[in-house]
This record gives structure tokens, sequence and C-alpha cells, in this order.
């Protein structure tokens, strides 16, 4: 019996040592945030993926990672902006901090 608590509680503090040795790690930066959005931004082009925007034009299979910033780092994700120059238009990505989309529109009003 005592040999069974003594297993129940190493296992514990195992987990628990693990959990604080990973806290943060699942973090993504601002850079891979635009990264996303790049990406997203072509799948976009061929398919609407159930954002508000739906399948975008053409002209969005070009653009440069260079028209994509974050304009926001909010505590739980950030507002990643990418304007078309063809067409003028403009998107904003909201990317969790750990790398799911949160949500793709044509206004930010998040």
């Amino acid at each position: 019996m005592n040999k069974l608590i003594s297993i129940i509680a190493l296992c514990g503090a195992l987990i628990t040592v693990s959990a604080q040795a990973h806290d943060g790690h699942g973090e993504i930066s601002g850079q891979k945030a635009i990264s996303i959005s790049a990406t997203l931004i072509k799948k976009l082009t061929f398919k609407d993926a159930g954002y508000e925007v739906g399948k975008l034009d053409e002209s969005w299979k070009n653009i440069d990672k260079s028209q994509i910033s974050v304009n926001e780092v909010e505590e739980h994700y950030y507002v990643v902006s990418a304007t078309n120059p063809r067409s003028e238009g403009k998107l904003y990505f909201q990317i969790a901090k750990n790398g799911q989309v949160i949500a793709v529109k044509d206004k930010n009003d998040f």
C-alpha cells in the first residue's frame, strides 16, 4: 500500500514539473502569426474555409509577406492585417497566441 501511494505521489510530481517546464512554450511570435496569415490567404483563394470573408478572389494569391503586418498584440491574440495593392482590399486576422486562427474579417472589429 505504501508503495502504491509513493508511485501515485511520484506521478503527480512528474506531471506538475512537466507542466511547469512547458509553460509558455506553445505561444507563437508575431512573425509566426504573419506566416499563419500568409498561408491562410493562399488557402482562401481556393476555397471558403468558413470565415466571414469567404473565398478570396485570385488577386490575393500574389500577396507578399511585406504586405502583412501585426496591427495589435492583445493578451490572448494578435490582430494581423494584410493589404492587397491590386484590389485595395484589406483583411484582418485574429490569431490566438497558440497559433489558432480565430477569425478573418474585412474590417478590424475584434
